[in-house]
């Protein structure tokens, strides 16, 4: 093992590399570390070039989406609570239990902004009328939110 006598003047991050340079049991550990990065690195290159992608292997391509006037958070608020049923999970999203609908329409306590929301449609009444009848527009149409 080398010796090292004046470090005052390295700079900390210098120090921290070093010293798991020349501790001969760190030495394994990152050889390793090193070639199981080079082969996921590798990995996620060569599937993304054969499958024309890109980004993360184990994450799904979500986007955000910048809600742009009232009418388009309207339609939002009723694509979060629809999609499980346009995306056939459920055949009716009022159905679905993992779904902020229940939270809104309920009296239990929570931690969303329920009054804001139910505000925002007008009533309560005009909450609930107004996703039935948007959401079944909403499985019949093949533009969904982000278009």
């Amino acid at each position: 093992m080398q010796r090292i006598t004046n470090l005052s003047n390295t700079p900390a991050h210098r120090v921290d590399n070093l010293s798991k340079v020349v501790n001969p049991e760190n030495t394994f550990s990152i050889l390793i570390e090193q070639t199981f990065k080079r082969f996921f690195q590798s990995y996620a290159l060569a599937f993304n070039k054969q499958h024309h992608r890109k980004g993360n292997l184990f994450y799904k391509p979500f986007k955000r989406v910048s809600i742009k006037n009232d009418t388009h958070f309207t339609m939002a608020v009723i694509y979060i609570h629809a999609n499980a049923a346009k995306h056939t999970l459920i055949k009716d999203f009022t159905a679905y239990p993992w779904s902020s609908w229940h939270s809104i329409i309920s009296n239990s306590p929570t931690l969303l902004l329920r009054n804001e929301i139910i505000e925002w449609f007008g009533s309560l009444e005009i909450f609930i009328k107004t996703h039935k009848e948007l959401a079944a527009f909403y499985y019949n149409c093949e533009i969904a939110l982000e278009d």
